[in-house]
């Protein structure tokens, strides 16, 4: 129960810092470093995803279900923390945004080497959350892509319209 509540924390964080940034413009001395993080954190599932297939289908045999959502959550929880460092990254002079940036980008990467050995994932979320373990690891990764989409930056809005 209490790796589920911690996932939760991590998903209102992100909206919170996700909602925070709208209105804020990247600093010109890092926007070339975070457009090129941004870009590379948005095509890192493209890669994931074959790597994830060819393991599934050669390599990691029985108990798929478990593997398959294991790989969803500690994959969200590793992609949480890279956009959570993005953040930090990008708005630094902001203390509030830096300071629940890195509280994010620590527990999810705490969290993420916590729940990377198969048997202590078992143990700590799938043997309590079942078939929805499944749901947590998509609804983290839909947090991750849905909220920037959702709470989009108003500079990048202006850019659009010009």
């Amino acid at each position: 129960m209490i790796p589920l509540l911690c996932l939760i924390a991590l998903a209102g964080f992100f909206i919170f810092d996700s909602i925070r940034i709208r209105s804020l413009a990247v600093p010109e001395r890092v926007k070339r470093f975070s457009e090129g993080l941004d870009r590379l954190i948005l095509l890192i599932p493209l890669i994931a995803v074959p790597v994830f297939a060819v393991l599934f289908l050669f390599v990691l045999k029985g108990r798929f279900y478990e593997r398959l959502s294991h790989a969803a959550l500690v994959f969200a929880l590793w992609l949480c923390a890279a956009r959570f460092y993005w953040m930090m990254v990008s708005f630094f002079k902001h203390r509030t945004i830096l300071v629940t940036s890195a509280f994010g980008m620590a527990g999810s990467a705490a969290a993420a080497i916590v729940l990377t050995p198969l048997d202590r994932y078992v143990t700590l979320l799938h043997s309590f959350t079942g078939a929805g373990s499944i749901l947590v690891g998509c609804g983290l990764l839909a947090v991750c892509y849905a909220v920037p989409v959702l709470f989009p930056r108003r500079e990048t809005a202006k850019r659009e319209q010009l």
